[in-house]
């Protein structure tokens, strides 16, 4: 069975990706389209606490917003290098090019994405990443008449589907991929679980009898998991026995099939909640113009207005609004800028809100 390159750089090892994004629409989303595509998300809205995670636990990406509460994502990407982190850093930003990115790129982030891009690219440089940092992996995993084919997320078993649900096929690819070690239940549960789940050492007790149920059901007789009394699990020695060819296109991709329709009920529900806070978000700035007019508009206000505009940019972009992304980034310098000349910037900032709204009447961009 050959495969394409594309397909054989797509699979995953229970990858770990820590994301850091204070817009929760956002989040929301970035997260939605990675774990749909396999892979496991911590998503923490504050620089701080996101240098934290970086530092306590091991991840295989850093997704990176620039514009963090508490700690920028410039001086956390400086700090984690400082450290000796080596994880690959991928920045988030509202544009392709400004000087926020040089920064970014300076501090030691390996690449950088546009919140805009399509979903695919985003994927695309996730994976580019992924290459560099020395994941790859054999195009299929077997052990005996078992076949693993993680590109299409895919278990065989003489020619027949197992259908496994997504952490009990996650699972088997862990063991799969680690044939020779001995994988305790805390890095079992670090692959598998995000943090915002609390799994319990008994969860993988209960998670790899589930596994072994499944393969039982379609007649797999040998026991795939070895129990290392006091240490942990491994993977039993293969059966000697050659296993019959795998049919490419044969059988139904049910893993795909169930983690994809979660992934976009997820997406949606994203969306329409983001949809629905552009309303007073639109209204949030309309205030603010109203406050620039009178006089009214401390320093505090403006920065603080300025940093929600951040997030919508990016929100805008991420979701679709194209042009109303590059609008609100508009909104962004301007109230960044001329300083004392309120009346200037109010008017300036009315003109700039009637293009945001119109902006966001348009049909999305994809």
């Amino acid at each position: 069975m050959t495969e394409t390159h594309d397909r054989i750089i797509d699979r995953i090892l229970a990858m770990k990706i820590l994301l850091i994004e204070d817009d929760l629409p956002t989040s929301d989303l970035l997260s939605a389209t990675l774990e749909t595509n396999r892979y496991t998300i911590d998503a923490i809205a504050d620089g701080a606490m996101g240098l934290d995670m970086a530092l306590q636990w091991d991840y295989d990406l850093i997704l990176l917003d620039i514009l963090l509460p508490s700690l920028d994502g410039i001086e956390v990407c400086r700090r984690l290098r400082a450290k000796g982190c080596k994880t690959p850093i991928l920045i988030l930003t509202t544009q392709d090019s400004n000087e926020a990115v040089v920064a970014g790129l300076d501090a030691g982030a390996d690449d950088y994405v546009a919140k805009s891009c399509a979903p695919d690219q985003l994927l695309a440089r996730v994976r580019a990443l992924l290459r560099r940092g020395g994941q790859s992996a054999s195009p299929i995993l077997a052990w005996g008449a078992l076949r693993l084919d993680p590109a299409l997320a895919r278990v065989f078993y003489q020619n027949q589907i197992v259908n496994l649900r997504p952490k009990e096929y996650t699972l088997l690819e862990l063991f799969l991929r680690n044939p020779q070690r001995i994988l305790n239940r805390t890095l079992i549960i670090d692959h598998l679980w995000s943090c915002e789940e609390t799994p319990v050492e008994g969860s993988v007790t209960n998670l790899i009898k589930d596994l072994r149920r499944r393969l039982k059901s379609v007649g797999m007789q040998e026991d795939l998991i070895e129990t290392v009394y006091g240490l942990g699990y491994r993977l039993h020695s293969p059966p000697a026995e050659t296993p019959p060819t795998v049919q490419a296109g044969s059988v139904t991709d049910f893993v795909s099939d169930d983690r994809n329709a979660r992934g976009s009920a997820l997406i949606l529900d994203a969306t329409e909640r983001f949809r629905r806070s552009l309303a007073q978000r639109i209204a949030d700035l309309e205030a603010a113009s109203r406050s620039l007019q009178a006089g009214t508009f401390t320093l505090e206000a403006r920065q603080a207005t300025s940093r929600e505009v951040h997030k919508l940019a990016g929100g805008l972009g991420t979701f679709g609004y194209g042009n109303a992304s590059v609008v609100a980034k508009e909104i962004e310098d301007l109230l960044g800028a001329n300083l004392g000349q309120e009346k200037q910037v109010a008017t300036r900032l009315a003109d700039l809100l009637d293009n945001l709204r119109q902006a966001i009447a348009e049909p999305l961009s994809r």
